[in-house]
């Protein structure tokens, strides 16, 4: 697999939110493999029941990271199943998941650039002007009196994520066209 370190933790990172640990030792055992395996094998391989083996595979395959050829066992007629990464469509899954969080923090900053606040100085609980007028800027929680927070800081931060964010996706799709 042709990945930088830090591709690799990300899309580890990924696996282990959406799959959960033995969906990394899985991937982990696939990607060191660097062939197709069946599922007895990474069964063997990760300690990890075959049941629970089968469900990761499938989650990894419904995400779009793993691929697989179906044959028959010629003892017996059954189907095996020979499981692999699935390279090219790694790239286009974590492609479109940073796509999606790109959309989502445009959206925030969107809401922190359009709105004023004001926090709870007591609690931290912030709401927007239209909610601290409709609390007589009272603290629904405690009843302290609000003070104006002033959101620079996030909005600066939210840029910078989206500088970032927007120049890691121009180079991917940049190295998946060549």
């Amino acid at each position: 697999m042709r990945k930088n370190s830090n591709s690799i933790e990300d899309l580890l990172e990924f696996i282990k939110r959406f799959v959960g640990d033995y969906g990394v030792r899985v991937f982990k055992v696939l990607m060191e493999s660097n062939k197709e395996l069946l599922d007895t094998e990474i069964t063997k391989l990760t300690r990890l029941g075959e049941q629970e083996v089968r469900r990761v595979l499938y989650e990894l395959h419904n995400l779009g990271l793993v691929t697989y050829r179906k044959s028959r066992n010629p003892d017996d007629s059954r189907y095996i199943y020979h499981w692999k990464i699935d390279e090219v469509r790694i790239n286009q899954v974590l492609l479109q998941r940073k796509k999606a969080v790109l959309k989502k923090l445009r959206e925030r900053l969107e809401y922190e650039e359009s709105n004023t606040f004001y926090i709870c100085p007591v609690d931290g609980v912030r709401l927007s002007f239209e909610e601290a007028l409709e609390n007589d800027f009272k603290c629904p929680r405690c009843g302290s009196m609000l003070v104006y927070e002033d959101n620079d800081g996030v909005r600066k931060a939210l840029r910078e994520l989206i500088r970032r964010l927007e120049e890691e996706i121009r180079n991917e799709e940049r190295a998946v066209t060549r």
